[in-house]
């Protein structure tokens, strides 16, 4: 009787204790922030957390529109002098998938940006209806600092709030117009399959690396050269174009003379309309299962001739600050895929280092 009453009490002190941390917390909705539109990652404003806007349901087809609802490369940037960071949200469907975890497909990353240095900050989480993350900060750490946080990869995230304990300082930081972002057109390798968290996905490294903003057009089985897509990013103000999309350019139904004929036309309407902006033509990194598929290694080499080809046609036009990273400067190895295909994080890591030298050279 004496011990029952012993945990009854020890019970009710843990209940009184997370009722009284909860009642300290003010939490934030960032889509309610006085500072106006705070989401970074995006090409315009008012967009809640998604990556196209609203007139493009009518332009783009129906799978590409889905697929934009995504958080892929969003995050929210904040000054905060907090010990601990929570977040709680909820995700619009399944929260993994067979070959990608949940806390890529729909978890968080927050990274301290400390003047050029980047420090993961490890979050503690649980997954149900409403997702919560608890980022808790060592006390030698809890002076002003400024932080990114990464949202899903690969889901929609339809409600989110921040919170801090209410005596702490906490301030957004809102996107400028000053510095222009690289753009990249891309496939389920650019929106971030398979890394383990949003923080690894090669677009989140490359930003990071470079220290430039960066907007993720990455649509999972769907970067198809289309041309709505390159025409809205062409009203883009964009520092580099990125077209990263052979990937999904392999299909059998699409002929080679197809294949050459996106590129070309993506190419010459980019640059028709912003001929000042360089753009990057990126080859297929390969599949790490070449030397036992050649069916597979085949298909993928001979997309990346069409994409010599008409890099070289191209310039013979005399288009300008025209760049081409090929394959073996991407560096994918053998043990950098989940399934052949798609980078596990050794591979998202070799991609931003593939891609950083020539963007760092063109940027520059």
């Amino acid at each position: 009787m004496k011990l029952r009453m012993i945990l009854a009490m020890a019970l009710i002190l843990c209940h009184f204790s997370i009722l009284q941390a909860q009642e300290n917390l003010r939490w934030i909705n960032p889509l309610e922030s006085p500072e106006g539109n705070v989401v970074h990652g995006q090409a315009w404003s008012g967009l809640d957390y998604h990556r196209l806007p609203d007139d493009a349901e009518n332009k783009v087809r129906k799978a590409v529109w889905n697929l934009s609802r995504h958080a892929a490369g969003v995050k929210l940037k904040f000054n905060t002098n907090a010990e601990e960071i929570k977040v709680k949200y909820v995700v619009s469907a399944k929260h993994s998938m067979p070959h990608m975890p949940a806390t890529g497909v729909s978890g968080l990353d927050l990274y301290i940006h400390d003047q050029k240095d980047w420090v993961w900050v490890k979050g503690n989480y649980s997954f149900g209806d409403t997702i919560q993350y608890t980022f808790p900060l060592k006390a030698d750490q809890i002076t002003s600092k400024n932080f990114d946080l990464y949202l899903p990869l690969y889901n929609e995230v339809t409600f989110l709030e921040i919170g801090v304990d209410k005596e702490t300082k906490f301030n957004f930081i809102s996107p400028t117009t000053e510095e222009r972002p690289v753009v990249v057109y891309g496939t389920s390798i650019a929106q971030g399959g398979c890394a383990s968290r949003p923080g690894m996905a090669w677009t989140a490294i490359l930003e990071r690396m470079i220290n430039k903003p960066l907007v993720n057009l990455g649509f999972s089985g769907n970067g198809l050269l289309e041309t709505p897509l390159i025409e809205y990013m062409a009203s883009m103000n964009s520092s580099l174009y990125v077209l990263d999309c052979l990937p999904n350019l392999v299909r059998d139904s699409f002929t080679e003379e197809e294949v050459t004929n996106r590129i070309i036309a993506a190419v010459r309407t980019l640059k028709e309309k912003n001929p000042e902006i360089p753009i990057l033509l990126v080859e297929h990194a390969g599949y790490t299962d070449e030397w036992v598929n050649e069916e597979r290694k085949r298909a993928y080499q001979s997309r990346n001739i069409l994409s010599q080809n008409a890099y070289k046609l191209l310039l013979a036009e005399g288009i300008e600050e025209l760049y081409y990273l090929e394959k073996d400067e991407v560096g994918l190895g053998m043990e950098g895929t989940v399934d052949g295909t798609h980078p596990n994080d050794l591979g998202m890591d070799q991609y931003a280092r593939g891609y950083y030298s020539i963007v760092r050279e063109i940027l520059d």
